[in-house]
This record gives structure tokens, C-alpha cells and sequence, in this order.
């Protein structure tokens, strides 16, 4: 229920709040109530709202019933949007991983082949390198 201060004295002597009932009898029909009215103040209560139409009372609760289900319903897309989100993240890190190797594998083939190619080096009678050959 929602309230607020209003202009009306209770029997103990306290402001009364107004507040608006969301019960399926009366839903948005608003009232005057001690501040206290559920948790064993006193028991002032009016109604500031005349009664409502029975089409109302059949209408307005149904309407709630399907916002409180469309909020449901946004609520669940928000937790798939964060599990996607996440999962996203984790894609981009894996692909920034990716990258680097792609980008650093060349370089490293290179330096092996460079590396076994100077331990697996034969000279020839004129004392240049077998592989100088394969380079020219």
C-alpha cells in the first residue's frame, strides 16, 4: 500500500495517512488510516474514494495481474541479457587470446626455424653454410 500524510486527525490524535488499497474489492481506492492502523494502532479508518463501479473491480485487477506479469517477464529478460552479456565477455577475452597467437605463431615458427637451422648447420669443403644456399 502506498500513503501519504493527510489531512485527517485519528482517534489517537495523530495525522492519519492516506494510503491506496490494491485489494481485488478495491483496487486504487484510496482512504485515511492511522499511521499505525496495521501494526495495533487505532482502529480509524475512512474511506476518500467513493465506492467503485463493479466493471471497475473486475477491470483494474486483471490489468494489474498482467503488469505484475509483463515486469516478471522484463525481469527474466534482464537476467538472459546479463547471462549473454557475460558470455560475450568471455568471448571477447578468448578472441583476444586468439589474436595473439595468430599473431605471435609466425613469428615463432620463424625463430624456430631459425634456431634449428643454425644447430643442424653443415659446412661445405669452401666453409660457406649448406643452408646459405637454400637462402640465396
Amino acid at each position: 500500500m502506498s500513503h501519504t500524510m493527510g489531512l485527517v486527525d485519528c482517534y489517537c490524535g495523530r495525522r492519519a495517512v492516506l494510503r491506496t488499497s490494491w485489494t481485488d474489492d478495491n483496487p486504487g481506492r484510496r482512504f485515511h488510516a492511522c499511521l499505525q492502523y496495521s501494526g495495533g494502532g487505532c482502529s480509524f479508518f475512512d474511506w476518500e474514494d467513493p465506492p467503485m463501479c463493479r466493471r471497475s473491480r473486475v477491470i483494474i485487477p486483471g490489468l494489474l495481474r498482467k503488469i505484475n506479469a509483463l515486469k516478471e517477464d522484463v525481469n527474466a529478460l534482464k537476467e538472459d541479457v546479463n547471462a549473454l552479456e557475460e558470455e560475450v565477455g568471455g568471448l571477447r577475452r578468448t578472441n583476444r587470446r586468439l589474436v595473439k597467437l595468430v599473431v605471435y605463431l609466425p613469428v615463432i615458427f620463424a625463430v624456430a626455424c631459425w634456431i634449428w637451422s643454425a644447430l643442424f648447420a653443415v659446412e661445405k669443403p669452401n666453409g660457406v653454410p649448406r643452408n646459405a644456399y637454400m637462402l640465396a
